[in-house]
């Protein structure tokens, strides 16, 4: 399994690089061409995609745990075949709906501006469609997911993503409006579709259909019963950016919800890193049993995540000014602004908890989550309403970091009460967190006043909260031996450099 987890979040950095590199060329030459406004259209549209939440019922979720502690048996074929005739089922509806009030959506929902209607038809209809193949694929990758296969879904998003942004800008680049950007989409997701429905199939073997007519009700009732709980936490999740998104257009503009999506966009690839390290994290707490063996996995990983995620956080901070003048020709300051403060508080108050997250969603707390987001969506609205009076725009950007750090909170609170630990083992290790961070983030903030060039603001500043932080890491004797074999393997080449940077006493 250590095998397959590792592979699993090498693939999963390797596909977070290229998404990256991708997002942060496309949106530039995106905006550039077909222009801000066409941008804003297209984040708000693409809100449609948020669909798979309804759809989805936890399904998804529910067959990687159910396959994960089942293995291949006549059961898992059976979970197999019935999520997928349960998942054609709900969409035949959904899209038929969306087809017939397609225009109320648009216009009355998203607030698209009858000018731009004829593009956000296209765009619409390409996404709906796009999420009957997304959806049903999902059945698929959960194939691969529950056999500690993640590498090749990590390896064929990165095919997706990679597909997906070069076939955009090809069709903006020959001069093609939004609706050459909706075909491309559509295109992507089909080839997506059809590369994971090969290679889950031929992984998995053949599907047993031999008793499937009298268990059918039985295994309805089990995946229901547990994904319902997790589809209640994923429909209350989508009342937090997607709603935020329509927020923004209804009270303040169309514009604005491209800046806001900007900031969404590069947490999307900042998070994606830890997002897909933690993936394989999934069914391999399914497959756990002893308490002992949660409670220090959730403990342990989130407080080396939480390490990793301190420097990170004072890069971002320090460089995204710069960074985002150099890409963006206009409206550097509220995008940088933007990006700064959404980046940061995912990064520290909801990347850090993802194994708690994980946890509860594995080890039957499914209600809990939906106790998480929906705090999430409250605490979300209940600011913007508050702020939107004195800061206008900004009201979203600190209505979001209000809902991370309130989920923050309570996630911390549950595995207080559920594993009795928390992310540090005392104060004082805290304390030398706090202090790391302070020291490695005021010398990196000291060169940027002092350097003029805009590329050395970026280069310099991170050079120096590396360093830094690998000088006070050591002091503090922050990581230890037994920590880098953990993660890296005992005696290998990777885990004597490591404890030679990182550790402050090695053997």
């Amino acid at each position: 399994m250590k095998g397959s987890l590792g592979k699993s979040s090498l693939t999963g950095i390797a596909q977070f690089i290229i998404s990256t590199l991708l997002v942060f060329i496309a949106i530039p030459i995106f905006v550039r061409i077909l222009g801000t406004e066409a941008y804003g259209i297209f984040s708000l549209v693409a809100i449609v995609g948020s669909v798979n939440t309804f759809a989805n019922f936890g399904l998804n979720s529910s067959l990687v745990r159910f396959l994960a502690e089942q293995g291949k048996t006549k059961e898992s074929d059976h979970d197999i075949i019935i999520t997928f005739i349960i998942s054609i089922v709900i969409l035949c509806p959904l899209t038929l709906g969306g087809i017939l009030f397609h225009n109320s959506i648009l216009v009355h929902i998203l607030s698209v501006p009858i000018q731009l209607l004829g593009d956000a038809r296209w765009l619409f209809f390409s996404m709906l469609i796009g999420n009957i193949f997304i959806l049903l694929g999902q059945v698929f990758t959960a194939i691969l997911d529950s056999q500690q296969k993640v590498y090749l879904t990590n390896f064929y998003q990165m095919i997706y993503n990679i597909i997906y942004w070069s076939t955009i800008l090809i069709a903006i680049s020959f001069g093609y409006s939004l609706k050459g950007v909706a075909m491309a989409m559509l295109i992507a997701t089909i080839i997506w579709f059809s590369i994971v429905t090969i290679s889950a199939l031929r992984s998995w073997g053949k599907l047993s259909f031999r008793g499937l007519r009298n268990d059918a009700m039985r295994i309805i009732g089990k995946q229901l019963s547990y994904g319902l709980k997790i589809y209640t936490a994923g429909i209350l999740g989508f009342f937090h950016e997607p709603i935020a998104k329509i927020l923004v257009s209804h009270f303040i503009g169309v514009t604005e919800v491209g800046f806001f999506d900007i900031g969404l966009r590069v947490k999307n690839q900042v998070v994606g890193l830890f997002n897909k390290l933690l993936t394989p994290l999934y069914p391999a707490i399914s497959k756990l049993t002893q308490t002992d063996n949660f409670k220090f996995l959730v403990h342990d990983i989130e407080q080396k995540i939480f390490l990793a995620v301190i420097p990170i956080t004072g890069i971002i901070i320090l460089t995204a000014d710069p960074i985002i003048n150099l890409i963006f020709y206009s409206q550097a300051d509220i995008i940088s602004i933007t990006v700064i403060y959404i980046v940061s508080a995912y990064l520290l108050g909801s990347t850090t908890v993802i194994p708690m997250y994980l946890f509860l969603m594995a080890k039957g707390h499914p209600s809990k989550i939906i106790i998480v987001q929906g705090l999430n969506a409250v605490v979300n609205a209940i600011f913007f309403f508050l702020f939107l009076p004195w800061l206008g725009y900004y009201a979203i950007v600190v209505s979001t970091v209000a809902s991370i750090s309130s989920s923050f909170g309570l996630l911390i609170s549950y595995q207080k009460r559920y594993l009795d630990s928390l992310i540090f083992d005392s104060k004082k290790q805290l304390a030398a967190v706090i202090v790391s961070f302070i020291i490695a983030f005021s010398l990196g903030y000291y060169t940027t006043i002092i350097i003029e060039s805009i590329m050395w603001k970026i280069i310099t500043p991170s050079i120096i909260v590396v360093l830094m932080t690998i000088i006070t890491y050591r002091y503090f004797a922050l990581l230890n031996h037994a920590d880098i074999n953990r993660y890296f393997g005992e005696n290998t080449a990777l885990s004597k450099l490591s404890v030679r940077i990182l550790c402050k006493y090695y053997r």
